[in-house]
Formats: structure tokens, sequence, C-alpha cells
């Protein structure tokens, strides 16, 4: 048996063949927003999750030959600000599965992420979902979500291009309620540019109804400089028990994009900015997001954070950056505007 620690402070043991890693990370801290209510009632406090959830992991893996390979990973999130679950009663809430890894690709069965989050959250859409996300938009949350009951399998990659496919069994649980799920998605990738597209069908637990996502995105590379661009469109059947969107969606239909950039102001300092568009066609409903990031590395596993986000309504739009007290679509109020901002650490391990 043996014990490491890499350079990113996470630990390794290794045993009888199998390989553990214990790894982590922790979001957290301190944001002000605006029109918290209806009206202009601004709230301070402590904010966890403003780049992704606080987790803990275990992986691991075990070679049975030179071409397969058994794996597995469990991942809790929690609130480091309130010392909690991020999902009440859900210990493995951000992971939790187990795959074979074959020359002909992975397969995986159990609560995962799909495509979507898999590649193009990070890379094209910015996360953190009250940091001025497109998947906080109430039309667009499967953008980045975990669903139970997940079967996937992931390619192995062919000069740059990769590919998947999920079928998600239907799950009647009060906790991760949804329909069954279709998923194919694509990815090719060079040092200086990636594409990447993935198409969702969830169907209502409940009953005959189905949303539909679909979305492209592309990233490109310079020296110091990343540009990012990313569209999705979403149809709605009707209302139902969907994982990702809410139960009494009616049927409507939206698109959204996302332009943003990266730069390197030095070997320790990135600037983003990013601009999100959206319109809900069927109810002639627009939104818009501007938001601008900077993350600061103090050293490998620490780093700073300072994001500002700006959520202006229109047309009826109810959309929030982070939610009220209001019942509407998107957690907002009508036509009023949302500014966030939060400061940060962020350790990973």
């Amino acid at each position: 048996m043996s014990l490491t620690f890499s350079s990113h402070a996470a630990i390794n043991l290794t045993s009888g063949g199998v390989n553990l890693q214990l790894s982590g990370l922790i979001d957290t801290g301190i944001a002000s927003v605006s029109n918290v209510k209806q009206g202009t009632k601004t709230k301070t406090t402590g904010v966890d999750s403003i780049l992704g959830v606080s987790n803990l992991g275990l992986s691991g893996d075990y070679k049975i030959d030179e071409d397969y390979q058994a794996f597995f990973k469990l991942q809790a999130g929690f609130n480091p600000s309130k010392g909690e679950q991020s999902k009440d009663g859900e210990l493995f809430d951000r992971n939790a599965y187990i795959g074979m890894k074959t020359p002909y690709g992975a397969v995986s069965i159990g609560k995962q992420w799909t495509f979507n989050d898999d590649w193009l959250v990070g890379s094209v859409f910015k996360g953190g979902y009250n940091s001025g996300a497109i998947f906080k938009f109430s039309e667009f949350d499967a953008v980045s979500e975990i669903y139970s009951n997940l079967v996937k399998y992931t390619s192995p990659e062919m000069n740059g291009w990769q590919f998947g496919a999920i079928y998600g069994l239907k799950d009647d649980s009060t906790k991760n309620t949804h329909g069954q799920i279709f998923s194919g998605a694509f990815k090719y990738a060079t040092n200086q540019w990636m594409i990447g597209g993935a198409y969702e069908d969830h169907e209502a637990q409940d009953n005959d109804h189905h949303y539909k996502l679909s979305t492209l995105a592309s990233r490109y590379n310079f020296s110091k400089l990343s540009t990012r661009l990313g569209i999705a469109y979403a149809d709605i059947d009707g209302p139902g028990q969907y994982a990702a969107i809410a139960s009494n969606s009616v049927k409507q239909q939206a698109w959204a994009t996302e332009i943003g950039i990266d730069y390197l102001f030095t070997p320790k300092l990135t600037l983003s900015g990013d601009i999100i568009y959206k319109e809900n066609t069927t109810f002639d409903h627009h939104a818009m997001v501007y938001r601008a990031l900077a993350i600061y590395q103090v050293r490998q596993p620490l780093s700073l954070i300072a994001n500002v986000a700006y959520l202006k309504n229109s047309d009826g739009s109810s959309e929030s950056l982070v939610n009220t007290d209001s019942n509407l679509a998107g957690g907002g109020y009508a036509n009023q505007d949302q500014l966030s901002t939060a400061v940060g650490v962020r350790l990973t391990f």
C-alpha cells in the first residue's frame, strides 16, 4: 500500500491494484444582491457555489488488464457557509456511479451529469448557478443538471472526435423524479479550438409531455485570449414532473445565446466577460445578463474570486440571478432587474 500527495493536494492511495483518490472543492464567499423582493430590497449574506458547488469526492479505478479498467466516483456536495449538505437527504448528490472502460469506449451507470455539463459548461458556458449562468434561465436548467438512473456511453477519442449517448431510466422517487431521458452528443477538440453539441429529450414522469434541449458551442484559443460562443434551444411540450425545469411549465419554446472571452492578464490573473441573451418566443419575453469575472490564483490550489452580474428583464420576463419570494417562472418579478456582486475563495484538492 502506498499513500501520495499530488501537487494539487489530492490524496492518492494505492492498494492491491486499486487506485483511490480523495479530492474536494471549497467555493464560498460573500454576495450582495439587489431586488431580492418586489421593490428595491438588497441582501448581503454568505454565499456558496460562486463558480461551483463545494464537494468532497472519492474516486477509484482497478486495472483488469491492458484493455479493461473498472472505475467509480462518489461526490458529496455541501455548503461551507452553513455547514449543510447541498441537497438535504442526498449524501452523494454530485456524482454516484460505477463503470467500465474498454478499447471501445466507457460505460457508466448511476447518478451522473450529462454531456452538456461534461463538455460545454466551463469550457464555453460559464458556471456558477447564482452568478449569471445560462442554466439559471427557467427554460435552460438542463444545460447543467445531474440525473439518477443514467446509463452513459462515452466513445474513445478518435483524431480529436468524441461521441456520447445517454439513456435514463424512469425515476419515481420524490427527490429525483423524472421520466425516461435520451441524449446524444459530440465534441471535436484540438489544442487551439473546440466545437461540441448535444441533444436531450426528457419525458415527464407523470404524463406524455417532453422537454427537449439542443445546444451547440465553440471555443477558440489564442495565445492569451480565448473566445467562446454557445447557443441553446428549448422546446417544452407542457407541464409535467421533470428533474430540470418547473413542473408547471406550460407549452413554450425559447432560445438563448452566450458570447464570452477569457484573457490571461498575468500568469496568476484571468479576466472573463460574458453577455447572455434569452428570448422566450412563445410569450415574447426577453432577458439579458452582463457578467464580469476575475480569478486570481494565489498558489496552485487556492484562488480568489470576484464576480459581478447584472440581469435585465424586459417584456414581462421574470428571471433572477438569485431567487426572490416570487412564484413566477425564473424566480423573479416581471421586468425587475437584479445586480449581484460576489467575492470569495476557491480551494481545490
